[in-house]
């Protein structure tokens, strides 16, 4: 056996408008006192009705996805691997665990980005990494008992240190990852854990997305690095979390997730 997966990604992604300020009030009048007779009241014209600003593109702002239980984050921008059919040899151990085949590995979510840009995420679900029933998965977090990942880098994308099943993402430029991988990042207690506010991890390097909030419930921003024009979003797998990525096609569940960004993004194909 071996471990979990997902990305609802529900990736959720909604728009939502604006109200236009209300005008400026017209300064308010008072009719003049006349000796024996008042004349008219004059009283302060009420602004008029906030009106709603048009919705920003669908390509800008906001992404919604559903993420299945088998979104290689290690195959985010390898056009040049190919995933084997159900049961088909092959010489990468990403695709030789030899579990039950729950689930076929699939690519993960990929998004068309500006560098600089920042994003958040809002990800609930469960996935069960040991082929059991999704309701005894794991959420967004990761592992519920605090059990960590070690996996190890495949390509020019880095190694995970992190909480084991938790949804994780990548920024990549144009190129294919298949050179130097960069060093992993540790999301365990001892390193920068789960509860920081702002990341902008280097292109390949993996880095916790998690429900996209603190333990305290602050929204988590993460900026793409410079030279950034891709953004992956999928699971760091292997059996029993550590060693080689792998093992992906025992997992069950999902996650949805909804993704916020402050420049227009596009989906890739």
């Amino acid at each position: 056996m071996k471990h979990l997966t997902a990305l609802v990604v529900c990736i959720a992604l909604g728009i939502s408008a604006c109200g236009s300020l209300p005008s400026p009030l017209a300064q308010p009048t008072t009719a003049p006192v006349n000796g024996g007779g008042g004349g008219p009241d004059s009283a302060p014209k009420p602004p008029p009705p906030a009106t709603a600003a048009p919705a920003p593109p669908d390509s800008a702002s906001i992404r919604e996805e559903k993420l299945g239980a088998a979104p290689v984050i290690y195959l985010a921008g390898r056009t040049d691997i190919a995933i084997p059919a159900p049961d088909a040899p092959s010489d990468l151990p990403l695709f030789s665990c030899n579990t039950v085949n729950l689930v076929q590995e699939t690519y993960p979510v990929g998004y068309r980005i500006a560098s600089g840009s920042s994003f958040t995420f809002s990800a609930s679900g469960r996935i069960n990494f040991y082929g059991g029933s999704p309701d005894e998965g794991f959420p967004p977090d990761g592992a519920p008992d605090g059990s960590l990942a070690s996996i190890e880098s495949l390509g020019g994308i880095s190694g995970y240190d992190g909480p084991a099943g938790a949804l994780v993402g990548v920024f990549l430029d144009d190129a294919v990852p298949d050179g130097e991988a960069p060093p992993a990042l540790n999301f365990a207690p001892d390193g920068t854990g789960i509860n920081f506010t702002r990341l902008t991890p280097q292109i390949g390097q993996v880095f916790f997305i998690g429900d996209g909030r603190t333990d305290k419930g602050e929204t988590q921003t993460f900026v793409a690095p410079d030279r950034a024009t891709r953004l992956f979003i999928g699971l760091a797998d292997g059996s029993f979390f550590v060693g080689p990525p792998s093992c992906y096609e025992d997992n069950a569940g999902s996650f949805t997730y909804e993704m916020r960004s402050d420049q227009p993004v596009t989906p890739l194909p």
